[in-house]
């Protein structure tokens, strides 16, 4: 195992390459955030130490804080190639689930690209979510894939005010470059859209940023767009972060989450969520997006919320009746394989836009 320390970021990062024993993981529609059947993340920790997240590099608190080092799967792109020519059952994978897939370790080890280039010689359709303009280096393979199977990019943006991102993603590029980002990627053909995750109660959930962001990345090309809210898996970041500024909040967050110090409690209560994706739902229909993705944590909160909001949204009751066909088993296996087999045909197409499953 070699070790690198990057002496050009403001605090050293340590690198650390190590070898996977397996890449492909297996997980639901539920967890992924988007339909896929696949993902993976080539970096273990990331460079962008965004204050709400758990794979920061900085661990720990206060004097007993330590920089954890990225651990970096150079074997990755090797191990896929073996692993999807003994797929049997092709799905869509899932790039940058925990991590970011752009972090700045990817200029030095390309391990991303690697693994691009294996899924483009597959066929195999993929997803990316990053916050990093340096997906664009990738332009020529995602632009590619993109006309062989199927792919889609994802820019993560949780407000536009800059200071805010600042403190909230401090080592992320700008939500600026990422807008710009977002509209070289549309330019060139490629389904983009945004992930407004995670909204923060009483800090960015209010209409006004929500509709910014929305705006914005509709006017950049956006074509979808996921909402999700805060998960409170990991809160020692983000628990110092409110008592710096937000110090009036931690009762607010402490009801909402019963109890934020109780490590087993990860999400606002249903209620919050539910006034929450409404208002998320609204603001994209005003705006056109017609592929929405609020991110519900189980089959039943979803169903839930759709029958509780029955006719309450545009199209309806199509929008509500397509939306939950997305949850269902076996319609979302169906629906999948389909993309994925027959998705260049025109009745095919044709077939998933009627029932705007995404992606399509």
């Amino acid at each position: 195992m070699l070790v690198y320390f990057d002496c050009w970021r403001p605090t050293a990062i340590k690198y650390e390459e190590m070898t996977c024993k397996k890449v492909l993981d297996s997980v639901g529609v539920l967890g992924t955030r988007l339909w896929t059947r696949h993902c993976f993340d080539p970096y273990v920790n990331c460079e962008f130490n965004c204050v709400y997240c758990n794979s920061g590099t900085q661990k720990g608190e206060g004097s007993r804080g330590f920089s954890a080092p990225i651990y970096v799967r150079l074997n990755a792109p090797q191990l896929l190639d073996r692993e999807l020519r003994g797929l049997k059952r092709k799905g869509v994978v899932n790039l940058g689930v925990a991590t970011d897939i752009y972090q700045p370790a990817e200029e030095r080890y390309c391990v991303t690209r690697q693994i691009l280039e294996v899924l483009k010689e597959h066929n195999c359709p993929f997803a990316i979510g990053t916050k990093s303009d340096l997906v664009l280096r990738d332009l020529d393979l995602i632009s590619e894939a993109s006309k062989k199977s199927w792919c889609c990019v994802s820019l993560s943006i949780t407000t536009l005010d800059e200071k805010l991102a600042k403190l909230l993603e401090p080592n992320a590029p700008s939500p600026k470059r990422r807008l710009e980002t977002m509209r070289r990627l549309s330019d060139k053909g490629i389904m983009t859209g945004v992930w407004l995750s995670p909204i923060l109660p009483y800090i960015t959930d209010n209409d006004k940023n929500i509709t910014s962001v929305i705006e914005a990345a509709v006017e950049n090309g956006a074509k979808f767009a996921l909402g999700a809210g805060l998960d409170t898996r990991d809160l020692v970041r983000f628990k110092k972060f409110l008592e710096e500024h937000h110090p009036s909040l931690i009762p607010k967050y402490e009801r909402l989450y019963k109890g934020i110090s109780k490590p087993y409690t990860y999400y606002a209560n249903d209620f919050y969520l539910y006034d929450l994706y409404k208002k998320f739902i609204y603001s994209c229909q005003k705006h056109g997006v017609k592929n929405i993705l609020p991110h519900f944590h189980t089959l039943r909160q979803a169903w839930l919320f759709y029958v509780r909001n029955f006719s309450q949204f545009q199209d309806t009751p199509v929008f509500e009746l397509t939306q939950l066909l997305n949850y269902m088993s076996p319609s979302k296996e169906l629906l999948q394989t389909v993309n994925i087999r027959l998705g260049d045909k025109t009745v095919s197409r044709g077939f998933l836009k009627a029932l705007r499953y995404f992606p399509h």
